[in-house]
């Protein structure tokens, strides 16, 4: 019965074998005679589509799988090597991680037509890969720069997954990280910003408004006014005011002002969700 099973695996295995060697064997054969150089780019998206295809038309995951990591990553290093030469190691990682990326969105869309069910559980390593590929290419590559895009991926990750499974000791946990992160890179990162007391301020005020986004998706589960993430962030807001405040007066009217209008789009968002009716 196992061997029934498995033979129609071994057959299209064997035939996309048979074909994709063929199909190497002409693409080299023409890049020797005409000296192009980007077929040899196309030769890996050409297998990989050819392992997608068959992997959706014979519903096997696997082909999916090997398909989409072939077609973009092993054709991104091609790429890379063949006609970009002055690359160094951070922007090679960085194409190679937002590649993956897009590899996962392959993968995504072909679990979707095979199973006809949403794999959500895809969306944390879709995230996580983007934002390390943003982290090699666009930032000065501090450990700040690392804590940031990628703690800031964890917690959109955990807050997805909590709002998606409708689990609320997952957005718990998301927004505090959503909140807290960009207050330890907007107070440290800065090095004009070398007085304690103004970075700790900073850093509070957005741990702050980490509590009030659970408020706010707390919408999204429950049609019950969920209150207490405003005790703790209500304290930390003055407490993170009263710091920076002491730390550069000047400026506080500003910084209250700003802090306080996030504040008020947050609960305004929450209104809105709660006349809309969005819950469980």
């Amino acid at each position: 019965m196992n061997n029934n099973v498995n033979r129609p695996i071994t057959k299209n295995f064997i035939s996309i074998t048979g074909i994709i060697l063929v199909f190497s064997g002409i693409v080299f054969f023409m890049e020797n005679l005409l000296q192009t150089g980007w077929l040899l780019v196309l030769l890996p998206v050409a297998i990989g589509i050819m392992f997608y295809y068959t992997g959706i038309k014979h519903h096997r995951n696997s082909l999916v799988y090997l398909g989409s990591f072939i077609g973009t990553l092993l054709s991104t290093l091609i790429f890379v090597f063949y006609f970009i030469q002055n690359l160094d190691v951070y922007q090679i990682l960085g194409m190679f991680f937002l590649c993956l990326g897009i590899a996962w969105l392959f993968i995504f869309a072909g679990f979707y037509l095979i199973k006809q069910k949403v794999a959500f559980w895809m969306f944390s390593p879709f995230l996580m890969s983007i934002m390390l590929g943003f982290t090699f290419l666009q930032s000065e590559k501090r450990f700040l720069d690392f804590l940031f895009f990628i703690g800031l991926g964890i917690g959109v990750s955990l807050l997805g997954y909590g709002l998606y499974w409708r689990l609320f000791g997952l957005v718990i946990p998301g927004s505090l990280i959503i909140g807290i992160i960009p207050g330890i890179y907007n107070a440290w990162a800065d090095p004009a910003l070398n007085n304690p007391l103004i970075q700790t301020g900073i850093m509070l005020v957005w741990f702050a408004l980490g509590w009030g986004l659970i408020t706010i998706f707390s919408r999204v589960q429950t049609l019950q006014f969920v209150w207490w993430p405003l005790i703790p962030g209500g304290i930390l807001a003055m407490v993170g005011w009263g710091l920076y405040i002491a730390g550069n007066p000047q400026s506080a009217v500003g910084f209250i002002g700003n802090t306080g209008s996030i504040g008020l789009i947050i609960f305004g968002i929450y209104i809105l969700l709660m006349k809309r009716g969005i819950h469980r």
